[in-house]
């Protein structure tokens, strides 16, 4: 199959019935792919990093969908061309699943259920529209914005790294990391990656700077962007970012090879892949000189000195495994992995207590989270969806299917990613997950059929009824999201203001919104102690620590384990002590004897009455 004979599928749609014209088509996911790892939310928001992120990732995307909705409500499959692959119709019926998974599943935390919800309907529709409209011909333009918003990230860690960053308001205020305006070390060097084999398949397909004697300032700008990205990718000093690029480009180059390099000159092929790999040598050594590449080759000796560690991913995954077990069926629910994890850490510890403690929010495999949060169900059909996929992909790699370079670039960057969750979290960030379901749906455009016979849609009012679910889903999901941002901006108030009442009325309107719900449940715990520490009003202490005991039960972390047990022990509260204690590794909880005659106040600071909280 050739690529680019579905890229004009829609040659026969009005214009003006397309499911989204292209022009709005190609704006908005410009920016939901190439924006939002660039941003952060700033000190005016109380979620500092994302929030930016998901208003730059989730708005083009509603828009999107909003309109195709619409369009396919008003006007059906017959005049819009619309079509389900049989890829899409299994992924919507996940979705589905996931949308009943409430009935069975223990879950504690509506809104966090409720984000996640949201998040993997956004990669299903993005999908789909992907997949029905195509148009290969952004690639080039999308890799290049995707690869300057990491050069941006990588000159952003500099600074970092030298604590230079003060200078810039644009940059995370986080000097001596080297993370960019990613937030996390093992995030900046995937997005690092992942725009790095876009640079190194543009240089395959382009060439490099200069040809028949003139300059190609596109060329020229890929050849720089690849040298700058080789460089954040030896300082990223991340082991899973190099091997899941070493991943993503080695299929690459199968994949060119099986189709005769696609119109190149072997001899051609061979020599823009040995100047890539000169790049990689030169900037490895300079980073070895001038940056972090000592610390990059420290790292990677770890790996065969302690193996059995698995990067200090041991004990996370013998929790998993544990939680898997504790509820093989249900699953703990969408999003619920980390509100679970102290509790199956308990168990696994009774197993093996040899192992680490530690609470992480993340299984640092995204195969095994999915597993713990949607059970053999969501399980089975994850590796029936993989099966089936890497079968079409085989009879691409073979040159049973022929297809394009788009598609060759679309299987590289799935296989790289996917390498990558084996031992991260790429999926759990939405800024880098489009562009799994983008890759998807260029990979699956060549490699699988446009449309089955299980999966055609006849009947219009079926489409029109589903087309109007999308708008209304689109539009909900728009409204979760600007309600979510006045919630969090209640909630940064709320940290500004030194009115203990006003702060107590900010707080609770942040409540109100389902989005930001449970953070407001945990600051209004929070502000009810700080009142305690600060009038002495025992009303005030009781009031805090039943509603963090209460938060923690639904949604437990380090953070308010440890707060609790410092509560608990000063107020010489032995039961409730020795229940929060259990999430304790048993080699040190025993260890822990609470105080029964520390006071929880300052002596003379005992009084009722109200006051600022500090």
């Amino acid at each position: 199959m050739d690529w680019s004979a579905e890229d004009h599928d829609l040659r026969g749609i009005d214009d003006e019935k397309e499911l989204v014209p292209f022009p709005l088509y190609a704006v908005m996911l410009f920016i939901a792919l190439t924006v939002p790892n660039v941003v952060f939310s700033g000190t005016a928001w109380f979620q500092t990093l994302h929030l930016a992120k998901w208003f730059f990732a989730f708005v083009p995307v509603g828009i999107l969908a909003l309109f195709a909705g619409y369009r396919l409500a008003r006007y059906g499959v017959n005049k819009t061309g619309f079509t389900l692959d049989s890829f899409g119709a299994l992924w919507l019926f996940l979705l589905l699943f996931l949308t009943l998974q409430p009935i069975w599943a223990p879950l504690t935390s509506i809104s966090t259920f409720v984000r996640e919800w949201f998040f993997f309907a956004s990669l299903w529709f993005i999908y789909v529209l992907v997949r029905y409209r195509g148009d290969g011909n952004l690639l080039e333009a999308l890799i290049l914005g995707a690869a300057v918003n990491a050069f941006l990230n990588t000159v952003f860690a500099d600074l970092q790294i030298r604590e230079l960053n003060g200078l810039f308001p644009f940059i995370l205020p986080t000097p001596g990391k080297y993370i960019g305006n990613t937030g996390q070390q093992n995030m900046f060097g995937l997005w690092v990656v992942m725009t790095l084999l876009g640079t190194v398949y543009i240089f395959l397909q382009k060439g490099g700077p200069s040809k028949h004697g003139e300059v190609d300032i596109k060329a020229s700008v890929n050849l720089l962007l690849l040298a700058g990205l080789s460089w954040g990718m030896w300082n990223s000093t991340s082991r899973s970012a190099f091997l899941s690029f070493f991943t993503g480009w080695v299929i690459l180059g199968f994949i060119y090879k099986q189709h005769k390099y696609f119109g190149l000159m072997k001899k051609v092929f061979w020599k823009r892949n040995y100047a890539i790999i000169l790049v990689l040598v030169v900037t490895f050594f300079a980073s070895y000189a001038f940056g972090r590449g000592s610390f990059f080759l420290t790292k990677s000796g770890e790996m065969f000195t302690e193996p059995e560690t698995v990067g200090k991913r041991d004990s996370i995954w013998a929790t998993s495994y544990t939680m898997f077990r504790m509820h093989p069926v249900t699953g703990v629910g969408l999003g619920h992995y980390k509100w679970n994890y102290l509790d199956a850490q308990k168990e696994m510890l009774k197993i093996w207590p040899q192992k680490e403690w530690k609470f992480t929010l993340w299984a640092h495999n995204e195969v095994l989270q999915w597993f713990c949060e949607t059970g053999l169900p969501g399980g089975i059909v994850l590796v029936l969806f993989a099966f089936w996929w890497l079968k079409a992909f085989k009879s691409v790699l073979s040159g049973q299917i022929r297809v394009g370079p788009e598609v060759a670039w679309a299987c590289a960057m799935l296989f790289l990613m996917w390498f990558n969750a084996m031992w991260t979290r790429p999926f759990h960030r939405i800024e880098n997950a489009l562009w799994m379901a983008f890759a998807f749906a260029l990979a699956n455009r060549g490699m699988l059929p446009k449309v089955s016979e299980w999966t055609e849609l006849r009947r219009e009012w079926i489409v029109k009824l589903f087309g109007a679910s999308m708008a209304a889903v689109a539009l909900g999901g728009l409204i979760f999201l600007a309600s979510g941002m006045y919630g969090d901006r209640q909630l940064r108030l709320a940290l500004e203001t030194q009115e203990a009442g006003k702060q107590l009325e900010y707080l609770q309107n942040a409540e109100k919104h389902l989005m930001v719900s449970d953070l407001a449940e945990r600051q209004i715990a929070y502000h009810y102690l700080a009142r305690a520490r600060v009038t002495g009003n025992v009303d005030y202490l009781v009031e805090g620590i039943n509603r963090l005991h209460t938060y923690f039960t639904r949604e437990p972390q380090s953070r308010e384990l440890n707060r609790l047990l410092g509560l608990y022990s000063k107020l010489g509260e032995i039961e409730l002590y020795e229940s929060v204690a259990s999430y304790l590794h048993p080699w040190t909880s025993s260890d822990i004897v609470p105080s029964p005659d520390e006071k929880v106040f300052p002596s003379g600071n005992q009084k009722s009455g109200s006051g600022d909280v500090k």
